[in-house]
């Protein structure tokens, strides 16, 4: 299966397993690339007071953000 795609499969006692994937390519020591199912990449990144470039939110806003939703 393709990284960025998500799969359905039933287990043992009619469960169901979601498996959500998704693949990050680095830019650089402080910045990845990152794909999701077939949405545009996302970037994250430190800003520069961590050696960043600021090109996106970092890894921990990024979690904040995904609390958030």
């Amino acid at each position: 299966m393709p990284a960025g795609e998500h799969e359905l499969t039933e287990s043992e006692g009619s469960e169901f397993v979601v498996t959500n994937r998704a693949r990050g390519k680095m830019i650089d020591h402080a910045a990845v690339e990152v794909y999701v199912r077939d949405f545009p990449p996302v970037i994250s990144d430190e800003p520069p007071s961590r050696g960043g470039k600021n090109r996106g939110p970092s890894p921990l806003e990024y979690i904040l953000i995904a609390l958030c939703a």
